[in-house]
């Protein structure tokens, strides 16, 4: 008695993993059709069991009857049989239900955006472990190149309280200085039109910072810590602060920060911010001291379904409030939206994020 899964394979290949996993069989068959192949194929390639790939006809009843049939000729009288109807076509779905769901010794089921196995024989369900590395790979996009939250420092900690008053103090100078040294790096020293001044001390690690407000009054600090670059560049101080955050939330199980996904070729492809695995699914977190470009928007939307796949969740943080067209936008896309200065009330930011996140995590998104 052998134990056979069948699986549907649809553009979406992480619950198809997921369902292999939770079977634990001795041979896998993909059911696939000509536009399912990639991922049929990336499926193929990160499982460690016996695999048949047979290919389908995607809407054709007849057809598929027919390739169901033959397929159950292959199988022993003895096997247990276990399917997972949640991807593919929706006339694949209806058929290997209508077909198996007499069957002795077998299980129909399919998985949701959280992770939930759910079988259609016995309405049961149980979840099943998540990887969010497993995931990037059977998206095609293999996430290597990244921050974890903690190798960040303590010291790195207090130079990003240190960074937020610089900021507070005279931001525009602040960005318009720092995104200077960041175009031309090999630049030591950076003067301002209002005359602030940034100064590597020791590249990368220790910089002085002299900056002078509208109203003619100078603040001054030497910051030196192991990430500083980081902290400085890009708003890299914001992301940190909002990581701090998110690292008390009790469904972080990882952060990861900084997170590039390189192209076929190696150069660089996308940048997320902030990505937390939940322990079901991912929180991507996008982190803007101002949206400057709603396009940004878009573009984060985007990389969040490609990346990430449908059941995942995205949030974009600001430090000022957003416009309403730029809220719109957001809402339109199914992104969340907090704004650092929206706390009118005096409620405490983590509580208040944690409630919007909480109250959204487990929704499943529209398709």
């Amino acid at each position: 008695m052998a134990k056979i899964h069948i699986t549907l394979v649809g553009g979406q290949a992480a619950p198809v993993y997921l369902g292999i996993v939770d079977a634990n069989p001795d041979k896998v068959i993909l059911v696939y059709s000509n536009q399912t192949e990639d991922e049929a194929n990336r499926i193929y390639s990160v499982i460690n069991v016996a695999c048949e790939l047979k290919k389908f006809e995607p809407v054709d009843l007849n057809k598929i009857e027919k390739n169901i049939s033959e397929l159950v000729k292959t199988l022993k009288a003895d096997d247990f049989i276990s399917i997972n109807i949640g991807g593919g076509t929706k006339p694949w779905s209806i058929l290997f239900y209508e077909h198996f769901k007499t069957f002795d010794n077998t299980t129909i089921f399919y998985i949701d955006q959280n992770n939930v196995v759910w079988d259609l024989k016995t309405y049961t369900h149980h979840a099943v472990d998540f990887d969010m590395d497993v995931q990037f790979r059977l998206y095609g996009n293999a996430l290597t190149d990244y921050k974890k939250f903690t190798d960040y420092t303590d010291e790195d900690k207090k130079c990003c309280a240190e960074i937020r008053k610089l900021y507070g103090f005279n931001s525009y100078d602040f960005q318009y200085v720092t995104q200077k040294l960041l175009l031309f790096p090999r630049t030591e020293t950076q003067t301002s039109e209002g005359g602030s001044t940034f100064n590597w001390i020791e590249r990368d690690k220790k910089m002085h910072f002299a900056l002078v407000n509208k109203h003619g009054r100078k603040m001054v600090k030497t910051l030196e810590c192991p990430n500083l670059s980081a902290l400085i560049y890009n708003s890299g101080w914001f992301e940190y602060e909002m990581a701090a955050i998110l690292s008390q939330w009790k469904y972080a199980k990882e952060i990861r920060m900084n997170c590039v996904f390189p192209t076929s070729t190696g150069s660089p492809k996308n940048e997320i911010d902030i990505i937390i695995n939940t322990g079901t699914k991912l929180l991507f977190v996008e982190c803007k001291t101002k949206i400057f470009n709603e396009t940004d928007i878009d573009k984060f939307a985007s990389a969040v379904k490609v990346y990430g796949g449908l059941g995942s969740k995205a949030l974009f943080v600001t430090d000022v409030p957003m416009s309403d067209k730029a809220m719109e936008k957001c809402k339109d896309h199914g992104v969340m939206t907090f704004s650092m200065e929206t706390n009118v009330f005096n409620f405490p930011l983590d509580k208040m994020i944690f409630a919007m996140l909480e109250s959204e995590l487990f929704n499943i998104n529209a398709k």
